[in-house]
């Protein structure tokens, strides 16, 4: 199977495309896989949609204010996935973060805070980063390959534990949430490629 191409998308509510962090993605990633959204929800609603591609999210902390802020934007997609890289890219004075959120930043895995007003070309190599490491993950081959199942081959039971029967989407949910489960398959996953990579040549094709 083809790999499938990361996304980039950008909840950011000043940037228009022809802003040069924008043209620059776009000529590094090709303008269909670049999405610019200005609206926090819309860009939500979308990131969870398309929640089993590889997603790099570019995001702002300051949004409009009668919509959601980054903060809780940043909370919201945490609560459905891990595997979505998340750079906070904005003008918000760092200083002016609250403890809380901030622990709560780190605790969660966002790959990097940058202030918008530094070069934007900070960012570019903060998205090849996280691309490369969308690339090796366990996690994401696994959910690519789950992905490119049909619903009916997802739906059916796939292993059994002490806790009973689960299907494949199961495993991409326990996977997301970093549970004990797919933490597990994970682990196996792995032992299992150390294991026939030791006992015979492999040929790699890619």
């Amino acid at each position: 199977m083809i790999p499938s191409p990361t996304k980039i998308v950008v909840i950011h509510d000043t940037l228009k495309y022809n802003d040069p962090l924008i043209v620059e993605l776009i000529d590094a990633y090709g303008e269909e896989n670049v999405t610019l959204i200005e609206h926090s929800e819309e860009g939500l609603q979308f990131v969870l949609k398309n929640r089993t591609q590889k997603m790099i999210v570019i995001l702002d902390l300051d949004l409009h204010e009668d919509e959601p802020q980054g903060i809780e934007i940043f909370r919201a997609i945490r609560k459905e996935t891990s595997l979505v890289y998340i750079i906070i890219w904005t003008a918000k004075d760092i200083n002016s973060l609250s403890k809380p959120n901030l622990v709560e930043l780190v605790n969660n895995d966002f790959l990097s805070l940058e202030h918008s007003t530094t070069d934007y070309g900070r960012v570019l190599p903060l998205v090849t980063k996280a691309q490369h490491q969308l690339e090796v993950r366990v996690d994401t081959i696994l959910e690519e390959w789950i992905s490119s199942l049909s619903q009916e081959e997802r739906a059916k039971p796939f292993i059994v534990s002490s806790e009973g029967e689960h299907t494949l989407e199961d495993l991409i949910k326990s996977i997301r949430l970093g549970e004990t489960l797919g933490r597990k398959i994970e682990r196996n996953i792995l032992k299992l490629a150390v294991n026939l990579l030791t006992k015979q040549k492999v040929s790699f094709n890619d």
